[in-house]
């Protein structure tokens, strides 16, 4: 029973891992909580479920112009609401944010409406039986595919040369644009990736669970900050280990406590790993030089 429950929360905590990625670089970057970006994810989703079940496209290709979608909804997003703002306030940027993702929420009110929906399964609803453990090709195929896109991106940031100067801007945005480095660019191709992979997440979410809601913005954009957190805002390692426990937590708890509890056990263990390390579990203390 224990096995089979954290094979299910891993499987979840990938899916969560995707959504993370993207809130932690944008973080990373610009130090900015993107409230908006479970919405813009949902919205790409929603378009693959639009042109998977209304105009009967191919699953893979529907699922492709989701992805495309939200890729080029974050980067809109980003040069019209975010951009002119980016040396101001960080509040004035968080709000910016909050009422972006409102936008967004209101939009796929009108097209998609309110109420829960079927989502078709992208994937054979096959079970495996392995050692006693059942393992569905779902899971299967989100593990498999969630990690190899995941070592594709460190490929991508390691050897790219856009990929470097994403991990330059990481560093120190002033420094990076005296060496060069597009700015703009580099940042609209930042919150691209990160709605490309929140679509990615969403879409395998929504295939696990056969059910797709506007509802479900909101709370990626909290499982993704909460994953954030757990691992260490603006760490893309701390954002797997904090998706992974996220994941794995709300897993334990809904098979051994209640799913009512699942969220307000993952806060408690949240909170007491920041009582030990504030800064979260690989996050490093910011030292300010003058």
């Amino acid at each position: 029973m224990f096995i089979q429950q954290l094979i299910n929360g891993i499987s979840l905590g990938a899916i969560y891992c995707l959504i993370t990625i993207g809130y932690s670089m944008v973080y990373g970057i610009m130090r900015l909580m993107n409230f908006a970006h479970g919405d813009v994810y949902i919205f790409g989703t929603f378009v693959s479920f639009m042109f998977m079940v209304t105009y009967k496209m191919n699953i893979f290709l529907a699922c492709a112009l989701g992805m495309l979608t939200g890729a080029l909804l974050a980067s809109f997003v980003e040069i019209l609401a975010y951009r002119r703002l980016r040396h101001e306030s960080r509040v004035i940027s968080m709000i910016t944010a909050l009422g972006a993702g409102f936008i967004i929420q209101n939009g796929e009110e009108i097209f998609w409406g309110v109420e829960l929906q079927r989502f078709p399964s992208v994937f054979p609803a096959d079970t495996f039986t392995v050692l006693g453990l059942n393992v569905s090709t779902v899971q299967l195929f989100t593990l498999v595919f969630t990690f190899a896109l995941l070592a594709a991106f460190h490929l991508f940031l390691t050897y790219a040369k856009t990929g470097k100067a994403i991990l330059c801007l990481a560093q120190d945005i002033t420094t990076t644009s005296l060496m060069g480095v597009p700015i703009n660019r580099t940042v609209t191709i930042v919150y691209a990736l990160g709605g490309f992979l929140g679509v990615v997440s969403g879409i395998l979410y929504a295939s696990a669970y056969n059910v797709i809601s506007i509802s479900m913005g909101f709370a990626g954009t909290i499982a993704a900050f909460t994953a954030a957190v757990f691992g260490g805002l603006g760490n893309l390692n701390g954002a797997i280990v904090g998706s992974l426990i996220l994941g794995v937590t709300q897993s334990l708890a809904g098979a051994y406590v209640s799913t009512a509890f699942k969220d307000v056990i993952s806060f408690g263990l949240l909170i007491l790993i920041l009582l030990v390390r504030p800064m979260g579990i690989l996050g490093e203390k910011k030292v300010e030089r003058v």
